[in-house]
């Protein structure tokens, strides 16, 4: 059969016990259907014991990537109806296996377990940088005199500049040596327009921040790429002129960058943690004030926006600015070179806070909908783009408008958020004087009533409570009280149990105090759903 290895693309490929597996895997699977549960289970759990053999339980999970991805190649042909299913999340058909066989969810759970508690971990245990402006000085004096060096050579330590490249723009060794392209874009941004690793095979430009000037950066890079020739070695080959890098790294930074010995026994630096250096330094420089420092963090390292997850770029916050370098800069915290010459914040961030403000003067022209009109009335030239809508957006929106005879976009808007009103008053309306606290709770959750919700919330926090207090036996047993906790037994949304549990907040800290109870309490192995059940009339 044709190899699924050959169309395999980047990223190291497997090896060779793995290549095996998958071979017979992918022989096994050809004959089988989705219908055949019993051989899929049971091809399943061998594939499980066949990787525990060799790794442990925590890589698992990679192993059956490598799979699904040979999995997608082999069958990108060959898929049909019996063969193939809508994948949960992707929405597309895919192989039945690539979803039915997977990480077994003994394995998953116990890995969900020990990577909340490592990020537990590391959230209480950041280490300190008082002095960002020695760090950045360190990183530009090794560039500038590789530099200098190299006018006056014609040559210059390929390893000298890799090392200052890892402080001064967070580059990986691999990037840095062989794979990043990077272009100018502003005073104190560049663009990393390929080559940024753990993508996935997507390709993506994106701008990011230097933490001296760029034309120094860039200058240095091409010296870099001018006089050491790496597009040819492969990842094994490149590995030698990586631990040069490394020792550089650590010859010239060991002293002024505090180590993280909670890793591993650490005791020096590294360029991983350089990475980190990098973001916590960025942050304190360029970081907006009213921007999330996870936020900016994930944009400057390329990552792909995911919604709801500040876990992602968790990795990077080993490193926090101290309380001394913060009161020097007259106690601000992020975002300090911002106003200063050439200093522009990076694109990713600029749109949010644009999009932002277009949100804020929405809500402020809607609001003046609802008072008398006066001479100062608001600018009747409104327009979708002030909305922030996509292109696509936009362009569904014209053709609604065009469909229904619109021409009046104020008009349109005005009546869709008087429709609004209207339907929320009827759900008021409807459910009005009914008595929540006697109701069912499988008929209040089809119930949208601020008090219906209300209770819902109260109904959960009485589960955890008696659960804390009349069932768990133990610390490791009991909860947490939060908003988190409570979404995960009744659902419903966040803006709505916030606002209740600040507004029960003595009761819910008296509870967590008595039982010493932090968030930490609530990162288990098991969900808090499989331990606590909210009964289906009220507790009191």
């Amino acid at each position: 059969m044709e190899h699924w290895l050959k169309e395999w693309g980047k990223g190291k490929p497997p090896a060779g016990w793995v290549i095996e597996i998958i071979d017979d895997t992918l022989t096994r699977l050809e004959g089988m259907t989705k219908e055949d549960e019993t051989e899929i289970a049971q091809l399943n759990n061998e594939l499980t014991e066949k990787f525990l053999k060799k790794v442990k339980p925590t890589s698992v999970k990679n192993y059956y990537t490598c799979l699904h991805k040979a999995v997608r190649i082999h069958f990108k042909d060959k898929l049909t109806a019996k063969n193939s299913i809508n994948h949960p999340t992707k929405g597309k058909r895919e192989h039945f296996a690539c979803t039915l066989i997977d990480t077994p969810d003994d394995i998953k759970a116990l890995n969900l377990g020990l990577q909340r508690e490592a990020l537990d971990w590391k959230q209480h245990n950041v280490a300190h940088i008082e002095e960002p402006d020695l760090i950045v000085n360190r990183g530009r004096e090794l560039l500038e005199s590789a530099i200098a060096t190299y006018e006056k050579e014609g040559y210059a330590s390929y390893a000298d500049i890799g090392a200052s490249l890892a402080l001064l723009v967070g580059l990986r060794p691999g990037e840095i040596l062989r794979d990043a392209v990077l272009k100018p874009s502003s005073p104190y941004t560049i663009i990393l327009s390929q080559g940024q690793a753990k993508t996935r095979g997507k390709n993506r430009a994106y701008e990011m921040p230097t933490l001296i000037e760029a034309d120094t950066v860039l200058k240095g890079y091409n010296i870099l790429r001018n006089t050491f020739k790496a597009d040819k070695l492969n990842d094994l080959e490149l590995e030698t002129y990586k631990n040069n890098l490394r020792f550089q790294v650590e010859l010239n930074f060991r002293e002024i960058v505090p180590t993280l010995s909670r890793l591993n026994g650490e005791t020096t630096v590294n360029p991983q943690r350089l990475r980190a250096v990098y973001d916590a330094i960025a942050v304190f420089y360029y970081c907006p004030p009213q921007v999330k420092d996870f936020v900016y963090i994930k944009a400057i390292n390329g990552h792909e926006p995911t919604p709801g997850k500040a876990d992602a770029a968790m990795h990077y916050l080993d490193y926090q600015i101290g309380d001394g370098a913060i009161v020097s800069a007259g106690g601000q915290r992020q975002g300090i070179k911002l106003g200063q010459p050439g200093v522009k914040i990076i694109k990713a961030i600029a749109d949010k806070l644009e999009t932002t403000d277009h949100e804020k003067a929405l809500m402020r022209f809607l609001s003046n909908e609802s008072q008398p009109v006066v001479k100062e009335s608001v600018d009747s030239d409104i327009t979708p783009e002030v909305l922030g809508l996509s292109p696509e957006w936009v362009k569904r929106l014209g053709a609604v408008m065009e469909e229904t005879g619109q021409t009046d976009f104020k008009a349109m808007v005005c009546e869709l958020v008087k429709q609004e009103i209207k339907f929320r008053e009827g759900l008021r309306n409807r459910h009005e004087g009914k008595d929540f606290q006697s109701m069912p709770l499988s008929k209040l959750k089809r119930i949208r009533h601020r008090d219906a919700t209300a209770e819902k919330i109260r109904r959960a926090f009485l589960a955890i409570k008696h659960h804390n207090s009349h069932v768990a036996s133990e610390r490791s047993q009991r909860w947490y009280i939060n908003p988190t906790s409570i979404h995960k037994l009744v659902g419903g949304r966040f803006s709505s149990i916030t606002p209740w549990c600040e507004a029960h907040k003595d009761e819910i800290d008296s509870h967590n105090q008595t039982y010493e109870l932090s968030e930490g309490d609530n990162r288990k192995s098991v969900d808090i759903s499989e331990m606590i059940e909210v009964p289906e009339y009220p507790m009191d």
